[in-house]
Order: C-alpha cells, then structure tokens, then sequence
C-alpha cells in the first residue's frame, strides 16, 4: 500500500504554527506544554507495559535504567522531544520524527551534551513509512492524531514502520461530550495550549481500532487517563472517555504492502 498519496496535505499547518509559537516554553515543566510532562512517566510506563506483553522485554526489567537497551522505537510526532528523551534515557534507540523544523531544531538544541541515541528528522510519516517499512520494534504517537487531517493515511504510516509482532502505541484524547468539556477547562488552567485543540478531530478507541483491525493489528490493551490539577499527575483509570493509551500488535504485514 502506497501510503503517500496524501503527505502533502496530511498536516494542519495553522495548528503546527500555533504550536511553534511556544516552542521557546516546551521544556518548562511549569510552563504551557506542562500537562506533556506530567503525563510523561505514564506514556513511558506504556510503552514499557506493552513491549512487555509482546514479549519484546522481560517483566523483571521493567524497573531497571536500561529496559529499553536494544529497542528501535519510532516517536511520530515528537514535536521539541520531551517522550523522546524520556526512551532514550531507558537507552532505547529512538529515532524523533515531526514536520516542524523548528520543534525538531528545539529537540537538538536541548539534547545537546547529553549522551543520548536519538536522532531527529524533519518528515511526514507517510514519506518516512516507505522508505523505512518494518523497522521497528515499537512506533509511538503521543497526543499528534488528534491534530492531524487524515488520520487513517496518519496510522497506515505508523503502520508500516513496524515490524511483525512489534506495537503501535497512540494516546489521544477521546471524542466524548466529557473530552469536550474538559478539553475547555484544560484550556482555562492552562494544562493544554488555547485552540490547539478541536473536539471534533478527536478519535475514539473503536475508531482507531477499526481502522488497525483492517491491517491486521490487534488492538490488545486500551488503558484511561486522568489527569489531576492539584498535583499536576496523570494516572491511569478505567474511565476512556476523556484520554485514552492504545496498544495494538502487527500480526501480518501483507496488507500493507
């Protein structure tokens, strides 16, 4: 499956400027992009959880400083790279790929004298997904589906980066009429940036589901988020309907072909 037929227009071009326009706070853990790192231990714990269940990891390591030492992991999406040094330090090899030039010049700068395995690329999926079909163990995209146009052209990409029996992870917000409302709210307490969300782009667990099930990936574990103000923590609850983290696994990759 040709999964570039529509790279060019797969990308909301105001939503990456609004982006960019904070891209001088996107390592502040106190500032706009503060709900990122806060919910940064459990997208980490995520990843972890579902390597785990494919067997890609062992359980017993799953405390230790390197449990991610031999992983390729994909971070789609990972606009200045907060998730992405966060692998990286669990010595992943991560590779950071966003179509903000600016937001990947952010990541270099500030992973610059660190002694970290991470290399950023200015790229859409779709483009990177052809010429680097089934290459990693795990692909990630972190609160980026809910910004993007094409969301199913969005997932084939991820897609086809990974390898049999690897995992595709996203966490999104849900499309509920309470994701609606608490998207607001975060607006207000400044958790979540102002307007750089649409209630109506957001995708449901089923959705995404749908749309892997077509390819031949099983969606295996769907885990709710919830996020606390007053000790600016997420964890996770069996609740969905706000935010949600998604794992799936490649069972066959004929179809994407």
């Amino acid at each position: 499956m040709d999964t570039s037929k529509k790279n060019d227009a797969n990308v909301d071009a105001d939503n990456v400027k609004l982006l960019e326009t904070v891209s001088a706070e996107w390592w502040d853990p106190s500032g706009i992009q503060k709900g990122l790192h806060a919910m940064n231990p459990l997208r980490v714990r995520f990843v972890i959880d579902g390597l785990i269940s494919t067997g890609k990891i062992n359980a017993e390591n799953k405390n230790k400083p390197d449990v991610l030492k031999g992983i390729n992991i994909l971070d789609v999406g990972c606009g200045a790279g907060i998730l992405t040094e966060a692998l990286a330090r669990l010595e992943g090899n991560v590779i950071g790929l966003d179509p903000s030039e600016e937001l990947v010049k952010v990541a270099r700068d500030h992973m610059k004298g660190q002694s970290l395995n991470i290399e950023y690329i200015t790229e859409f999926i779709e483009d990177y997904s052809n010429k680097n079909p089934e290459k990693y163990d795990v692909v990630v995209a972190s609160e980026v589906i809910e910004h993007v146009p094409d969301q199913k052209s969005f997932l084939l990409g991820m897609a086809k980066c990974v390898k049999p029996n690897g995992s595709l992870i996203i966490t999104t917000p849900n499309r509920t009429l309470v994701s609606c409302v608490t998207t607001k709210i975060a607006e207000l307490i400044k958790v979540l940036q102002k307007d750089s969300h649409v209630w109506s782009h957001f995708i449901t667990p089923s959705e995404v589901e749908d749309i892997l099930d077509e390819i031949d990936f099983d969606t295996t574990i769907v885990r709710g988020m919830w996020y606390t103000p007053i000790f600016n923590i997420f964890s996770f609850v069996p609740y969905q309907g706000i935010t949600y983290a998604l794992h799936a696994v490649k069972q066959n990759s004929k179809k994407l072909r």
